[in-house]
């Protein structure tokens, strides 16, 4: 008898604690949102270029969307009371805003907000900052260093090759020779070919790019073409960049199999592209499969701004350009 009372006495007490647990728990009106609280920051993105000018700063301000997939948030959240400025060694530039029409308005439908310096062009090797102040979120700040001009030269045989490709075999090389920056951080290689062709009755101008290589080179195969990408500066800061004459040609032969009408190659342009280092670090971290030891979370989004989040980087471009003979093989 004394065993049952001490039983039922147990029992008694746990269902009393599992009631006054529950009374807790139903009385927190907290629900857990694993996405955390909005952290309403100043956020600045802006790539300087050699290659236009015009340079473009955009600033706009943290946001949270209702869910957890950020493109259903379709607002614009242009900051309006910023003053933007770039300062060089040469002096401090006010920008404007302007509106920027996007091809695609799948996500944003009207025009977006930028700020806009214009005409204006960084000098290689030239340190520029960009400041943007504002009244509710402060005083956000980035600097970066104009990549120097770069040295391309390419043997002057080998220039006969994109002259005369019909007069040469499919594994024939033309080689580019680069010699980089010293405060480049990464680069690409690029190859192009411009062209001329009659859409109805104007001329329009186009370009398309020549791969490096294929997933079945032994063919020179444009069905799986692969064309380079942004990698590091060697120590040397001289680079090789080699094509092979059979892809030069299919490139030719598939835009003459493209089109039926009035058809005009001008020139093969060699381009070099020197980013600094926020734009080279930005870049690896949006794209951790280029990196073989990389688990995709071992390294935090690169944000080099300081008083906000967002990246101020900057490249430069340069060019070796070689005009095509009038009568060049792919020309009607």
């Amino acid at each position: 008898m004394e065993r049952s009372c001490n039983i039922s006495s147990t029992l008694r007490l746990v269902v009393i604690g599992a009631v006054a647990v529950t009374a807790v728990f139903l009385g927190c009106d907290k629900s857990f949102d694993p996405r955390g609280s909005l952290d309403d920051q100043m956020v600045v993105f802006s790539v300087l270029s050699t290659d236009r000018t015009a340079q473009l700063v955009r600033v706009q301000t943290s946001y949270m969307p209702q869910g957890f997939d950020p493109l259903t948030y379709t607002t614009e959240n242009f900051l309006r009371d910023a003053i933007v400025s770039i300062n060089t060694s040469s002096g401090s530039y006010l920008m404007r805003d302007t509106l920027l029409y996007l091809p695609d308005t799948t996500r944003y439908k009207p025009p977006t907000r930028a700020y806009v310096l214009d005409p204006f062009s960084p000098v290689y090797g030239e340190t520029c900052e960009i400041v943007v102040q504002s009244t509710r979120h402060g005083v956000a700040y980035s600097s970066v260093v104009i990549p120097s001009q770069s040295k391309i030269s390419i043997d002057p045989l080998q220039i006969q090759v994109l002259d005369r490709p019909e007069n040469y075999s499919k594994d024939t090389q033309i080689t580019f020779v680069a010699q980089l920056s010293n405060n480049a951080q990464g680069y690409v290689c690029r190859l192009y070919l411009y062209y001329d062709v009659l859409k109805g009755t104007k001329y329009v101008e186009e370009r398309v790019e020549v791969p490096i290589t294929s997933t079945d080179p032994s063919v020179f195969s444009l069905d799986t073409p692969i064309y380079p990408r942004l990698a590091s500066v060697p120590q040397t800061f001289k680079i090789g960049s080699t094509y092979k004459n059979g892809y030069y040609k299919a490139t030719v032969s598939a835009i003459t199999s493209r089109y039926r009408s009035k058809l005009i190659f001008k020139w093969a342009t060699f381009v070099v592209l020197q980013a600094d280092n926020n734009l080279f670090r930005y870049y690896l971290t949006t794209h951790p499969d280029q990196d073989p030891f990389s688990i995709r979370l071992d390294q935090p989004l690169f944000s080099g701004l300081n008083g906000g989040l967002g990246m101020v980087g900057a490249y430069s471009l340069d060019s070796l350009v070689d005009l095509l003979p009038g009568n060049f093989w792919g020309n009607r």
